[in-house]
């Protein structure tokens, strides 16, 4: 795994990790530079799957990273049924315009709030009205 030192030392650098992880669990998005969000994906992406697990195990190593006890419960409890049988893809890197004042890269991490078989539904969905639109008479040609 590729670490980003993100010109911190050790120390800083984990619990800056770990207070951005804890946030994006609490608040499921957040906003903050591109170089801290390419870091805590990884990071992100490995908790939520071992917490899918459901083990004393995953839970303690859980609780030895994030900071807020009640984000602790909402990963064992909330996600395992959202994501289901979901295997990795937990979370979603968005770029955004750079910041005003420094001109630095910015980025939205976020959750995925769907499950994986209603984003496959919605997405047949949409083929078919796609296909059922082109397959209609045009009224231009009903006129004539």
């Amino acid at each position: 795994m590729k670490t980003y030192k993100l010109s911190r030392k050790t120390g800083h650098r984990k619990s800056l990790t770990r207070n951005l992880v804890t946030s994006l669990v609490l608040y499921e998005t957040i906003r903050t530079t591109e170089a801290k969000a390419k870091s805590i994906v990884p990071v992100a992406e490995r908790l939520i799957t071992h917490a899918r697990t459901g083990s004393l195990a995953a839970r303690r190593s859980a609780k030895a990273l994030l900071f807020d006890m009640n984000a602790v419960r909402k990963l064992f409890e909330d996600f395992p049924e959202r994501y289901g049988d979901r295997t990795s893809g937990f979370v979603r890197l968005t770029k955004l315009p750079t910041r005003p004042g420094d001109q630095a890269a910015m980025a939205k991490v976020e959750l995925l709030l769907t499950p994986l078989d209603a984003v496959i539904e919605q997405s047949t969905k949409t083929k078919l009205a796609v296909r059922k639109k082109d397959e209609a008479p045009s009224s231009e040609e009903d006129t004539k």
